[in-house]
């Protein structure tokens, strides 16, 4: 039987933009009511081409969903149930900031059908936040974590590393309150300074503010030994999670499965198809009046790029990949040096490689963009 597929959903207002954003996001929200009738229509449109799919996740994605109202929420989800085969037990993600989080809101949200909420809280220390232009502080986000148990939901937060004016104590701080805050699955992230050129002048004029590579490293590994102890598994470069706990609806991007995209900027692989939706609102709306999807790019995978991304793809995550295709790529590689360096990164303790499988260790993760992309 074939693996359900994933939906993603792109809702991208924001009250404002964060320092560190580099998504398709808006703060003007007066399109918002159109937006979600062009969604709506997007997702009629579909319907026939997914016609006979399953589907066992949907992410709700941004932007700041949680700027939804929870009837907002109920409507988008309803139209997805009436238009695709949804699995009753479906994983349902909505992303949140911690000051949008209300009992009633989330509430409202439950009874929408949403099941699990990642919070975007990022830090626990509140000059950081105040750095990068976050709205809420700490103790905002404690009592979101806290409404949000109450209410039942599968919880994921959010970190970053390497934020302006964080030390070595304060990331300890706020992965110890992640934790404790009862959170079954954590996602840390390095803070992309390139992404944002005010935040690239910030750190030449005051490269005190900011932490070492090397001592993002020592942490980022130090996180790794603090996660495990707590019993959650390191699955993919960037997340952790209890047992049982992984998103599904990632691990379908991370192995390939099918997933449709809905909204501006929204990317899919649908059957060995990649497209991705033009990424400004005004045109999005007019394609869809004119009843059109808005697609911006649409191309077949051809049978090298789709080995290709089993590769890095799949050396993201913890199970990595068979031997047997990796080192076929390589004997097969136009570069003579790629197989010099896959013995390198062996000899290193980059790459772990048993009799069937190939695996980055944990100090191979902290350098997998340097390994991935020589698959690239």
């Amino acid at each position: 039987m074939n693996t359900p597929s994933g939906i993603y959903v792109h809702l991208p207002y924001c009250r404002s933009r964060c320092g560190y954003c580099a998504f398709a996001v808006t703060t003007d929200d007066s399109s918002r009511q159109a937006y979600l009738s062009a969604l709506a229509g997007e997702i009629r449109l579909l319907a026939p081409e997914a016609k006979g799919e399953r589907f066992d996740s949907i992410y709700l994605g941004g932007g700041t969903p949680s700027l939804l109202s929870g009837a907002d929420i109920a409507e988008l989800l309803e139209g997805l149930n009436h238009s695709f085969s949804i699995e009753p037990k479906a994983e349902v993600t909505l992303e949140a900031n911690p000051d949008d989080v209300s009992a009633s809101l989330a509430r409202g949200w439950r009874e929408a059908g949403v099941t699990r909420v990642s919070v975007g809280i990022q830090s626990f220390a509140d000059r950081e936040l105040a750095a990068v232009g976050r709205r809420h502080d700490s103790a905002t986000a404690e009592r979101a974590l806290q409404v949000l148990r109450r209410e039942g939901f599968s919880l994921s937060g959010d970190l970053i590393l390497g934020l302006p004016g964080q030390t070595a104590e304060s990331f300890r701080a706020s992965a110890e309150r992640l934790c404790k805050a009862g959170v079954e699955h954590v996602s840390v992230y390095l803070l992309e300074i390139e992404k944002s050129k005010a935040m690239e002048e910030d750190r030449k004029r005051n490269p005190a503010r900011y932490l070492a590579e090397d001592a993002q490293a020592d942490l980022w590994l130090e996180l790794c030994e603090r996660l495990d102890r707590r019993g959650f598994e390191h699955y993919e470069i960037s997340n952790w999670a209890l047992p049982g706990r992984p998103s599904r609806h990632n691990l379908k991007y991370w192995t390939r499965v099918s997933t449709l995209g809905l909204g501006i900027s929204a990317h899919e692989l649908w059957h060995e198809r990649r497209r991705a939706n033009i990424s400004a609102i005004a045109p999005y709306l007019d394609a869809l009046s004119n009843g059109r999807r808005p697609v911006a790019l649409d191309r077949e995978v051809s049978p090298e790029e789709r080995a290709r991304e089993r590769i890095v793809l799949g050396l993201r995550l913890a199970q990595g990949v068979s031997r047997q295709e990796i080192e076929g790529w390589i004997a097969r590689a136009e570069d003579p040096t790629l197989g010099d360096d896959y013995e390198t990164w062996r000899t290193a303790g980059l790459l772990s490689a048993c009799e069937q499988r190939v695996r980055l260790t944990e100090r191979g993760f902290l350098l997998s963009n340097e390994i991935l992309c020589r698959f690239v």
